[in-house]
């Protein structure tokens, strides 16, 4: 039933027809613009550790492999936070689970700074702080998911979480400008401005409309879609209850069902393999590069060209998909294709102007790769397990996150420094996450079937 301009009292509606249907309008941007922020930071924390190895390797005396460890432990954090938040918000609202993770990750932030002065205490504060930061990507994903039109959902949610990226350029520039003059704790008390930011998302970030109608709170429900769609009114409607709440041993069953497990697995094995190549390269790039002859500016941005890459990498399949030209599956084996193909010339071929535009090209491929990634899996699963199921999959991905910077530390440790083997290992991963994003569903099932008991088992 769609709703008219005035609406009748008591008119049962389908609140998530509503928002799929609805025209962009200025709360759509103002979520926009809310989500990149807080994926700002996510980026920004998880990718300035790359940036601590230049002035801590020797006062810690680290190893390789300590030394990837140094970028790992924040991940660890980021993988517990990224499967267990999902239950708590399908249970207690997205929007407070949001904002209390970013919050806590710059109150963690700041203890960083203050208290970190060796390696034990660095890694076991990172690891705190991804407890909260490991919380945002996933969930913002499932967030900006909900509530993005049908017709510009793809382009609209990589948007939103591109700030992931550029968070990463920020901690890139930070690094370049700010720590020769005032050591590497900067980069971390700029973390902490991530708690002046959850207090304004609070009077700004509306709840998920889904988790309202579960609960029975019918008008707040109705006051969020009037300020999505303007032209309508909701006033005393009702919305269809789209089920009851999931418990979580029932929410990984449904993950697990026969009718998900395909999609499930490939993208668990996608987001290991492609988080594995981000971690591994971001974690790595400016010692690498530093060790390939570029000078400590130049060996600092690639960082951020990677990133700038992956934001061009995403927007482009997910506009080509809105406009039907392709889909998100085929424009994800694309880009990890172009991925293979770039990392592997990295290895093969030294020089910084050829270093420059093969390594934006391998993050147009992989970092954009996990945008596409984000959006594909939000859209895989129903409403109710989608933080969840997206949860899950960062997860299992973080997996590969932790192995990345820690692998490419002992690969160079046993091939004594020679930076091609961790490129070659790059490759590899991507081109095998090609042939598993080949298996995954041309269009999830669930955005045109409904779903029943019956089709879980």
């Amino acid at each position: 039933m769609a709703a008219t301009e005035s609406g009748a009292a008591g008119t049962v509606l389908d609140a998530r027809e509503e928002l799929r249907s609805a025209s962009l309008s200025r709360l759509h941007w103002s979520l926009i613009v809310s989500i990149m922020a807080a994926t700002i930071f996510d980026g920004y924390d998880t990718l300035n550790p790359s940036y601590v190895i230049h002035y801590v390797v020797k006062p810690w005396g680290l190893t390789h492999s300590e030394t990837g460890f140094l970028v790992s432990s924040g991940l660890i954090g980021f993988a517990v936070g990224a499967l267990v938040h999902g239950p708590i918000a399908d249970r207690y609202g997205r929007r407070p689970v949001l904002l209390g993770a970013l919050a806590g990750a710059g109150v963690f932030s700041v203890l960083t700074a203050t208290l970190a002065d060796s390696f034990t205490g660095f890694i076991v504060l990172r690891g705190v702080t991804g407890l909260g930061l490991g919380v945002i990507m996933p969930l913002g994903t499932a967030y900006i998911n909900e509530f993005t039109p049908a017709g510009s959902g793809n382009r609209m949610g990589t948007l939103a979480i591109s700030g992931y990226a550029f968070g990463g350029v920020l901690a890139s520039a930070a690094g370049i400008w700010l720590t020769p003059g005032h050591g590497w704790q900067v980069l971390y008390w700029l973390g902490g401005l991530s708690i002046p930011l959850a207090l304004v998302l609070w009077f700004t970030l509306p709840e998920s409309v889904q988790y309202l109608v579960m609960r029975g709170r019918h008008g707040e429900a109705a006051t969020i879609l009037g300020r999505a769609r303007p032209d309508r009114t909701y006033t005393g409607m009702r919305f269809t209850q789209p089920r009851d709440r999931a418990r979580t041993t029932e929410i990984a069953a449904i993950l697990l069902s026969a009718r998900y497990r395909p999609t499930t697995i490939a993208l668990w094995a996608c987001a290991f393999l492609v988080l594995f190549d981000i971690y591994g390269l971001s974690g790595w790039m400016p010692t690498l590069m530093e060790a390939r002859g570029n000078g400590f500016g130049t060996s600092f941005s690639f960082g951020a060209l990677l990133q700038i890459g992956g934001v061009a990498g995403g927007l482009s399949i997910a506009l080509l998909d809105d406009r039907g030209l392709t889909n998100m599956r085929r424009g994800l084996v694309y880009l990890l294709t172009l991925a293979t193909i770039a990392v592997a010339l990295i290895a093969a071929i030294n020089g910084t102007a050829v270093d420059i535009v093969l390594v934006v090209v391998a993050g147009f491929g992989i970092v954009g790769g996990q945008f596409v990634l984000n959006g594909l899996c939000a859209q895989s699963y129903p409403t109710h397990v989608r933080s969840t199921g997206t949860g899950a999959m960062f997860g299992v991905g973080r997996v590969g996150a932790i192995l990345g910077p820690y692998m490419g530390g002992w690969l160079l440790g046993w091939f004594h420094d020679n930076n091609n083997v961790l490129f070659i290992a790059v490759a590899v991963a991507a081109a095998i996450g090609a042939l598993i994003a080949l298996t995954l569903n041309r269009r999830p099932s669930v955005l045109t079937t409904p779903m029943t008991a019956d089709s879980l088992t």
